[in-house]
């Protein structure tokens, strides 16, 4: 009987050895767990398109004012493929020309401060041809939150950045070398502009910050904070797709190989539009066929 008791005992504490084991991987190490065996991370492939927008009057303020959209400051197509263990990400320049349904062709940004996250989604599908699953329209303060949540982000700025615009409420200031960003700061690299590049500059930027962003993402004392910096941002997040969906992309996004595109082209000058950017449409097309 004595011999039965130690037996259970021991496989009790075997089950809870695998347990914790299991637990561990599945948090800090999930690559190697096999796809069956994973929770919390994505089932099928998912595209999710991920607007940045730059300030209203009413954010800047922070007066309860009624909703005015905003432009698109950031435009990312996001394709996460669990089958392959890949996302990859199309940043496509706010000054895109592109066929807005409704309106006269013009810029694609523009496309959000006349109908919305609902009319970016109509404009960006007709554009790649591609199914939309999910937005996320994250304002300023989203950002800011998320950041500091995480205790910064380190990156490495590439050259002083100086710029003021009173009327975006926006106070750029970030000096050349190895930092890491506060909430604010990260605001202020990836709506940096101002330089020879113009927004092709700024895009490279964002995209920059989005690696340093998932690399903070994996650290283990960071793992825990992220379902709260989903929750914390909340206020400033506009977004059909539910939490648990969101957590599992954050999920994935740790253990997955990330590529980043940028949608070809050329400035271009036209009447009433002004300044754009003309796709490379040949180029466009094979990027979106193979990797989105």
């Amino acid at each position: 009987m004595k011999r039965k008791v130690d037996q259970n005992r021991l496989a009790a504490v075997c089950l809870i050895l695998l347990a914790i084991i299991y637990f561990y991987f599945n948090i800090f190490a999930p690559r190697w767990i096999p796809n069956f065996l994973r929770v919390g991370i994505l089932r099928k492939p998912t595209n999710v398109l991920i607007l940045g927008t730059d300030m209203t009057f009413a954010s800047v303020t922070q007066q309860a004012l009624p909703k005015v959209n905003a432009r698109a400051d950031t435009i990312v197509l996001l394709h996460a493929d669990p089958i392959v263990g890949k996302i990859n990400i199309l940043s496509i320049p706010r000054d895109t020309l592109a066929a807005v349904p409704g309106y006269w062709p013009t810029k694609i940004n523009a496309a959000n401060a006349y109908g919305g996250s609902s009319l970016m989604v109509k404009t960006v599908e007709n554009l790649t041809g591609t199914r939309i699953d999910y937005y996320i329209e994250l304002r300023p303060q989203a950002l800011i939150k998320i950041v500091n949540l995480l205790g910064g982000v380190k990156i490495y700025v590439e050259k002083d950045m100086r710029y003021v615009d009173r009327a975006q409420h926006l106070d750029i200031n970030l000096k050349e070398g190895w930092q890491k960003l506060s909430g604010n700061q990260a605001h202020q690299y990836i709506r940096f502009r101002h330089d020879l590049f113009g927004d092709i500059g700024r895009v490279e930027r964002q995209q920059k910050f989005f690696s340093a962003l998932t690399q903070s993402l994996k650290k283990p004392s960071n793992i825990i904070k992220a379902p709260l910096a989903i929750i914390l941002s909340l206020r400033e997040l506009d977004t059909n797709m539910p939490l648990n969906q969101a957590i599992r992309l954050i999920n994935f996004s740790r253990m997955a190989k990330i590529t980043a595109y940028t949608a070809s082209g050329e400035a271009a000058n036209l009447p009433v539009v002004g300044s754009v950017w003309i796709l490379d449409m040949t180029a466009f097309k094979q990027t979106i066929r193979e990797h989105f």
